[in-house]
């Protein structure tokens, strides 16, 4: 796909991609507006070659061979053993330098067009994270409950408040769409 010129590709990532997956960790670790899960705590190299790649896909924009952004789904999380297929939890980020460019609509788009089994999307935003409300709003996803003090941030020493929002794929995928057409994102179909 094309974003400003830039030749990005997105990729259904494997453990191959352990490395360059942490390496771009390394560089949100230090960015005030990242709310991935390093931001929470100290992820090392170890915790993400133990990432189960086929149970939880994770998909990648890279450029110029290094990670620029991330889009997972968690599937099946939910109620015990009688796990639920068809539900996945998403986790998703940008860059800095690619926010707001649609690349996140673009990522989405690419992931859940190929997880066809899903069916329903689920999402835990830090109430301080408005970029990411702003998206999944976009997305047709719906905020559902906030929960005070749910996590703690070792990094910042602080509990933090999440939002929890829920949402159709079959409506965020079409929105997806339209959104990256909208930012511009050429040639990602």
């Amino acid at each position: 796909m094309l974003i400003e010129g830039k030749n990005i590709k997105v990729i259904k990532a494997g453990e191959e991609y352990a490395e360059k997956f942490f390496e771009y960790l390394q560089i949100l670790k230090d960015d005030p507006d990242n709310y991935t899960i390093i931001r929470y705590e100290d992820v090392k190299l170890e915790n993400v070659k133990k990432i189960k790649w086929n149970d939880n896909p994770m998909f990648l924009a890279v450029a110029e061979e290094k990670v620029i952004g991330s889009v997972q789904l968690i599937r099946g999380k939910y109620f015990g053993l009688n796990k639920q297929p068809h539900v996945a939890e998403i986790a998703y980020s940008v860059a800095k330098e690619f926010r707001g460019k649609g690349l996140i609509y673009a990522l989405i788009y690419k992931a859940l067009k190929e997880m066809h089994e899903i069916k329903i999307i689920t999402a835990w935003v830090d109430e301080r994270n408005l970029r990411s409300q702003k998206v999944l709003e976009k997305l047709g996803a719906k905020l559902l409950c906030k929960i005070n003090n749910f996590m703690y941030s070792l990094r910042e020493g602080i509990y933090v408040n999440m939002l929890f929002y829920s949402g159709n794929v079959e409506e965020m995928t079409k929105r997806a769409k339209e959104e990256a057409k909208r930012k511009g994102v050429r040639e990602f179909l």
